[in-house]
């Protein structure tokens, strides 16, 4: 294969690309043309039946701050990557399996050898033409020092700055949808997710879990006009040392083919937020938004407003944003400009979203940028920036080169604010020295900062073994 991330040469911190945004978020989610993208060319690399994959990675590395520590000592150690999994694609379904870890040996600090970025991932959806039932489960343990995915981020923006102890994330999903073309239709999606936290005294870092439902009825009154009913529920449990919300939500909305290219789409509902724990509360009122979409010939530009019942001080946060997304010759680029604020003010904090792909036959580049607002624990708001870069090329037939790039940035808006920023680069080259084995080398770099802390930074060169193979059983 031409991109060798997939093949665990960089370990088992490659990081989910699902996003579970539990708060209020506008803007395009950062990479999911990226991950449209290799879902094509996965499912055009997978043969028909079940296929089995084996990842086994041997590396020798050494890093001068391995456990990302604010004093940390150097250490030269082993590594072994082992990964598995099962898949399956036809016309109408999909499955997928996955699990896998890391295994530190000759650790200066370990008696013995230590099991690390350890995941499961299981995946199923069915997709007809008038139906749909999609379910996921997964599981990742990552100490402090391994790199950040996109859903612990959204889970907890603290997480970037984690410096000890061990987090586990937690993942369940469930969406159906039936009547896609009938005249009534009904959806609904659940989205359990939990991250706990062990061997910390940070008080920043609290355990916590979420639980999403939401559910549509829609109405196809005539071809060009579609009329909806909402209902939404959201239990975000904050434990003993946070704020605990409990939102729910019931509304209704319409969407209109004012002509052949042009689409509204306006929705009203009626939001109540609980909170509980360390502040006690409650905020209800009117939430609505208002979506007009244009499309274009070579793809479509869009406004959107949206004014939601929020847990601040003003009890309200708006967003109004400009959209836009193209197909380019080799690729896609997809954008949107906005501005949100709190209570009456909407162009207080400017957000911005980016989806750009550059794809040729022996190379890939992808850009992918997102903010959203989020409330944390605490019932305080921070926007939420992660920028996501990949360049992945082959240099001929026996050799590939990558370098990938992760930004996590943290801007708290509450008094008091603890802002923080974490950055990932990652540059790997490979040479394959058998149809299986290849020879693996490169290097990484991790730097977080934050206001109420010294800086932390690890640089780590590794070397090593890998074989990739597939299994048709």
């Amino acid at each position: 294969m031409l991109f060798w991330s997939r093949k665990g040469a960089c370990s088992n911190n490659e990081p989910a690309q699902s996003h579970n945004i539990i708060t209020v978020s506008r803007g395009l989610a950062a990479l999911a043309v990226l991950t449209s993208i290799a879902s094509v060319a996965r499912a055009q690399d997978v043969p028909p039946g079940v296929v089995a994959n084996f990842d086994f990675t041997q590396r020798l590395e050494y890093s001068d701050n391995p456990d990302l520590d604010f004093d940390g000592d150097s250490d030269f150690f082993g590594r072994t990557i082992l990964a598995f999994g099962l898949e399956s694609i036809t016309k109408v379904q999909a499955f997928s399996f996955d699990i896998g870890t890391d295994i530190e040996e000759w650790r200066d600090d370990e008696s013995g050898v230590n099991f690390t970025n350890s995941f499961f991932a299981l995946d199923y959806d069915r997709n007809t033409r008038n139906a749909l039932l999609g379910f996921n489960a997964s599981y990742r343990e990552t100490d402090n020092d391994g790199n950040v995915s996109d859903e612990e981020f959204d889970q907890d923006g603290n997480i970037i700055n984690q410096n000890d102890g061990t987090r586990e994330f937690y993942r369940l999903g469930l969406e159906a949808e039936v009547g896609r073309e009938a005249p009534i239709g009904a959806s609904f999606a659940w989205i359990y997710s939990e991250l706990n936290y062990t061997g910390t005294n940070d008080p920043s870092l609290n355990d916590q879990s979420t639980n999403d439902f939401s559910g549509q009825v829609d109405f196809r009154i005539d071809p060009r006009i579609t009329a909806n009913l909402t209902a939404r529920y959201i239990d975000f449990d904050a434990g003993d040392n946070g704020v605990s919300r409990e939102t729910t939500g019931l509304g209704a909305g319409v969407v209109l083919e004012v002509s052949k290219v042009l689409t509204t789409a306006i929705g009203l509902s009626y939001d109540n937020i609980d909170r509980s724990g360390t502040e006690t509360g409650s905020d209800d009122g009117l939430a609505a938004s208002i979506d007009v979409t244009r499309a274009l010939t070579n793809g479509t530009m869009g406004v959107a407003f949206d004014t939601e019942v929020a847990t601040n001080d003003n009890g309200r946060r708006s967003f109004l944003s400009f959209n836009r997304d193209m197909e380019l010759p080799r690729g896609t680029l997809a954008y949107s400009l906005g501005v949100t604020g709190a209570g009456d003010v909407i162009g207080q904090d400017p957000l911005f979203s980016v989806d750009y792909t550059h794809v040729r036959s022996t190379q890939l580049i992808g850009i992918g940028l997102s903010q959203q607002v989020r409330t944390d624990d605490n019932n305080d708001e921070q926007i939420d920036t992660t920028l996501r870069a990949t360049f992945d090329q082959r240099i001929n037939n026996s050799s590939s080169f990558g370098v990938n790039l992760s930004i996590f940035d943290r801007n708290e808006l509450g008094d008091n604010p603890n802002d923080g920023q974490r950055i990932e680069l990652g540059v790997t080259y490979q040479y394959d020295l058998t149809r299986d084995w290849g020879l693996v080398g490169g290097y990484s770099y991790t730097r977080t900062t934050e206001d109420n802390a010294s800086d932390r930074t690890r640089n780590t060169v590794f070397v090593g073994l890998q074989r990739n193979f597939q299994w048709l059983p």
